[in-house]
């Protein structure tokens, strides 16, 4: 069993993220799970996320992410002049979730609810249909989505 727990500081708050897997070789996890939370206190007031993934099996090298039969649910809400506005609630479960490059994919049930608008993006989302427009260009489906990550693309071509 391998286990890390890493608390990454923002501008106005932490978040605490925990993750542990039954098997570890290398980049390739088997029986992954996840947890993360945090409270950030901005000039507007106070935002919370807290979220919970799990994946049969999970290869993350850096470059792409990889998950098979993986799940997940999670909520974001406040409002600060860096993040934007938002109010989200997330609630997936995928044959495959995949990102490489800036391009991400998943395939599975999706009911993800909720909008922001911030951090160069505009999101909404209704019982999993929806779209991204921003730095992030995205459709969602109740059956899967795909969207693609500009500033990472452009990052990755001309470094």
């Amino acid at each position: 069993m391998s286990s890390s727990y890493e608390v990454t500081d923002t501008r106005f708050g932490t978040i605490t993220t925990y993750q542990a897997s039954a098997i570890q070789d290398g980049n390739a996890h088997l029986y992954c799970a996840e947890t993360s939370a945090g409270v950030k206190y901005g000039p507007f007031g106070p935002s919370a996320e807290a979220k919970y993934g799990a994946s049969v099996y999970r290869y993350n090298d850096g470059v792409g992410d990889l998950k098979l039969l993986s799940s997940g649910v999670g909520m974001k809400v406040g409002a600060d002049p860096y993040d934007g506005i938002k109010a989200k609630f997330e609630a997936r479960a995928d044959l495959v979730d995949v990102e490489a490059g800036g391009v991400r994919s998943r395939i599975g049930i999706n009911a993800d609810t909720g909008a922001s608008i911030g951090g160069g993006n505009l999101e909404a989302k209704v019982a999993g249909v929806g779209f991204k427009v921003g730095k992030e260009i995205g459709v969602s489906t109740p059956l899967g989505d795909v969207s693609i990550d500009l500033e990472k693309v452009f990052t990755n071509l001309f470094g």
